[in-house]
């Protein structure tokens, strides 16, 4: 009797401290929503102070200013607010952080409110200091699947993971068909492509493979050296025209898929390519700059963009979303990738940064494809 009457006193005891531990987990969680929704309520109440949210990046990114005008909206709607879009074409990614870091030196207002960029121009904001640190994970309504050796967050907090893209090369698939489609770098020497292919102007892709995880530096720039005489121009990423219209038959490399993605819905002929040499997951990032006129804004663009509702717009308008969520038609791709035993890098400003010769090695690149230096 004794015994039985101590073990139902220790499971007693059990019971009641489990049912603590449960009641301390439950208290915990609705503690961190609270203080999800507080974040959330005070830049909602930040931003019915600020009646235009300006944006400023490259026409082809987020659909430009049509695709501003898409999300706002959206944004409007689930925030209660009534924001006013204001977009201008801008540079590339690292062009638009210099003139950030230009004005926030000389006192003036951002270009840009909320600024989007790559692993990249994220180094470089690291360096500048010209974006806003932040509670990121406070502002996001689900939680991010994890990705061993990836931090979706900038380091100082400037920004956040938002996007993720394939490196590869963009082809007419008109004009570039069965065994001519490149899956090695090599394969885009062959003589039949002189003068009718095109890199771009910031060695896309390159900057990536010359890493020491990957290619390295040195057979890279051997490599680029070669290919810079194979090119016929150079072109940024977003001018699918030019490849569409035959004047170049592929842009190699290019810096990520998501313009197929798009041009494959509307029966565009466009096709792509993931070199066999890696698998890089190119990211795009978000952070607001320091001199932003509407930081609320910004941040509430920045939190709807990461909800199952902002996955599917970017999705739908740019042919992007975030593979560490669980719906992303990027995740199936690298997943598909993995499976095929590829090496597979996500790049990020951390990754890079390893690399203390990285932005050297950039501009190396790029003078060789330029044709500055041979």
């Amino acid at each position: 009797m004794f015994y039985r009457r101590k073990t139902g006193a220790i499971l007693t005891a059990a019971v009641f401290f489990t049912g603590l531990n449960a009641l301390a987990w439950v208290s915990s969680a609705l503690a961190a929503d609270a203080g999800k929704g507080n974040a959330i309520a005070e830049l909602i109440k930040g931003a019915k102070n600020e009646t235009t949210l300006r944006a400023q990046w490259g026409a082809d990114t987020l659909d430009g200013g049509s695709g501003l005008k898409k999300i706002v909206a959206a944004m409007n709607k689930k925030y209660g607010l009534h924001l006013q879009p204001s977009f201008t074409p801008g540079a590339n990614m690292q062009g638009m952080m210099t003139k950030i870091t230009r004005e926030l030196v000389a006192g003036q207002p951002a270009s840009s409110d909320v600024y989007f960029g790559n692993p990249q121009s994220m180094l470089q904001a690291m360096d500048a200091k010209s974006l806003k640190p932040m509670d990121w994970y406070s502002l996001l309504e689900r939680p991010m699947e994890k990705e061993a050796g990836f931090d979706p967050i900038v380091p100082g907090n400037i920004g956040i993971a938002m996007a993720s893209t394939l490196v590869g090369v963009i082809y007419n698939s008109n004009l570039v068909k069965g065994n001519d489609i490149p899956h090695k770098l090599e394969d885009l020497m062959s003589p039949k492509w002189k003068g009718k292919i095109a890199a771009t102007p910031y060695a896309a892709g390159f900057r990536e493979f010359a890493m020491p995880e990957l290619l390295g530096k040195e057979k890279v720039v051997a490599f680029v050296k070669r290919y810079s005489k194979q090119i016929g121009g150079l072109i940024r990423c977003g001018e699918m025209d030019r490849i569409t219209s035959g004047e170049f038959l592929m842009l190699g490399l290019a810096c990520g898929d998501q313009e197929v993605n798009m041009a494959q819905r509307q029966n565009i002929p466009l096709g792509y390519a993931i070199m066999d040499d890696a698998t890089i997951s190119h990211t795009r990032y978000a952070g607001i700059p320091k001199n932003s006129r509407a930081p609320n804004a910004a941040a509430l663009f920045i939190a709807f963009l990461h909800t199952v509702e902002g996955q599917k717009m970017m999705w739908d308008i740019d042919g992007l979303d975030f593979h560490l969520y669980p719906e992303s038609h990027q995740k199936k791709k690298l997943d598909a990738a993995k499976a095929k035993g590829a090496k597979v890098v996500i790049s990020s400003p951390q990754w890079l940064g390893k690399n203390k010769n990285y932005a050297a090695t950039q501009k190396e690149l790029e003078k060789i494809l330029r044709g500055e230096a041979s």
